[in-house]
């Protein structure tokens, strides 16, 4: 038995891209809170790093958003305004489609070309298909299949022009040894992640270094410096604080490359990271506000577009500066049995790439979408439990300061990674539109 007739023949009222109509029909409004989740659990699993991530993420977001474009007179293609998109294939007016379907097929298309686990999406995908399937017609099952995997298919060759590729094992980071310059932390003493990412094409600023910040505090051995006084900050704030701020440092903690060990096992432990964890608030907040399937696109093509530039523009910074993290300094003259309450990640401090993120991320949202309490429940399946905030600037503030609590960050790498993040941000909201 097919999905009642009356929702089959449920046409929009908004015209399509040609003054022809086609008809539409939408049967899950929230069906890319499923991909979020789908995508997010492929990088758990996979465990690459969060620039990494954030492309996946960023291409994902962006398919499923063209795909829906044509079906809307409200929006607009993000082709011209994205670095190098150019048209994206146009639905036939001529026939019916299921726009969330569609979204579902963009999406997971280009997810599953991106994802090293290609099952963990597929999976997903044939559930999915399985509903659909049983709740359309043939003809516009097969054509919102085709549409949407055409779009996929279109953002994929895209993707392939960003310069990731060309960064894959070449130009290795070499270890300086120098005073206040960056070298690998316990307890591993990883190799530094990925030295080329600023390489990669950007989303929306023009270069990796179109949004600067002032260069770290110098470094000095003086117990009289400010940048001893940093460094002591660090220190102090892992002896004296309380269960909460270890709480807080734990649940922003996002390192997907961490570890435990135990005597000469090493074993690997599965998080979020911070793209991820942002999607997600965005997706909780999409599903509690009720935000349509159109809606809540445009957030997840905004959010992981800006999140993504964020990794280039932050990492630029970092492998210019290849600041010293506070462990180094701390265990070489304050505290040689020392160790921050959460893993040091393997690459430079300066500046916090959670800040700039987690800022970045919260002035998009916060002028797009205005001020929302909100529980961000992310965390859940890994233990970490769920925190409430008042909107989406107090969560990213909290994230910021889990740098200082956890003991991997100074204070200034933070401020300033806030002030990167909130520049980029606006940068975003200025240029690029969705909107008409």
């Amino acid at each position: 038995m097919k999905i009642n007739i009356a929702i089959l023949a449920f046409v929009l009222s908004t015209a399509a891209c040609t003054k022809s109509n086609i008809e539409k029909v939408i049967l899950k409004h929230d069906i890319l809170t499923n991909c979020n989740i789908a995508i997010q659990n492929a990088v758990v699993v996979d465990r690459v790093p969060p620039p990494v991530a954030s492309r996946r993420y960023y291409y994902a977001g962006v398919a499923a958003y063209e795909a829906l474009v044509p079906f809307t007179k409200d929006f607009v293609s993000l082709s011209g305004q994205l670095k190098d998109l150019k048209e994206i294939p146009k639905p036939d007016t001529s026939l019916g489609y299921c726009l969330d379907l569609v979204a579902l097929c963009a999406h997971t298309y280009t997810s599953q070309k991106l994802v090293f686990q290609e099952d963990s999406i597929s999976n997903f995908r044939n559930r999915e298909l399985e509903f659909y399937q049983n709740s359309l017609s043939s003809s516009i099952f097969k054509n919102s299949i085709a549409y949407g995997d055409s779009v996929g298919a279109a953002i994929v060759r895209w993707s392939k022009g960003d310069r990731y590729r060309e960064t894959r094992g070449t130009g290795f980071y070499l270890v300086k040894h120098e005073d206040g310059k960056w070298e690998p932390t316990l307890p591993e003493f990883g190799e530094a992640l990925e030295p080329n990412w600023f390489k990669l094409r950007t989303a929306a600023v023009p270069t990796a270094s179109s949004i600067s910040i002032t260069t770290p505090e110098p470094y000095s051995k003086d117990k009289n410096s400010r940048f001893f006084k940093i460094t002591k900050q660090v220190y102090d704030q892992s002896k004296n604080q309380d269960s909460l701020f270890l709480g807080i440092a734990k649940y922003w903690d996002d390192n997907p490359n961490s570890s435990i060990h135990y005597g000469h096992a090493t074993i690997g432990v599965l998080r979020i990271s911070p793209p991820g964890h942002w999607l997600s608030i965005f997706s909780h907040v999409a599903k509690q506000q009720k935000y349509d399937l159109f809606k809540s696109a445009e957030g997840i093509a905004r959010l992981s577009a800006v999140i993504y530039d964020a990794f280039i523009i932050c990492w630029d910074t970092k492998y210019k500066t290849e600041y010293v993290r506070p462990e180094t300094v701390i265990r070489k003259f304050i505290d040689s049995s020392w160790t921050p309450a959460i893993q040091t990640p393997p690459f430079p401090e300066y500046p916090s790439a959670h800040s700039v993120v987690s800022s970045s991320s919260a002035a998009l949202l916060t002028s797009m979408f205005g001020e929302y309490a909100f529980t961000d429940s992310t965390q859940m399946e890994f233990g970490l439990g769920a925190r409430s905030f008042k909107n989406f600037r107090e969560a990213a503030n909290e994230a910021c300061m889990s740098r200082l609590y956890g003991g991997i960050h100074f204070i200034d790498g933070i401020e300033k990674g806030k002030m990167m993040g909130n520049m980029l941000g606006d940068y975003h909201l200025k240029h690029i539109k969705t909107r008409k």
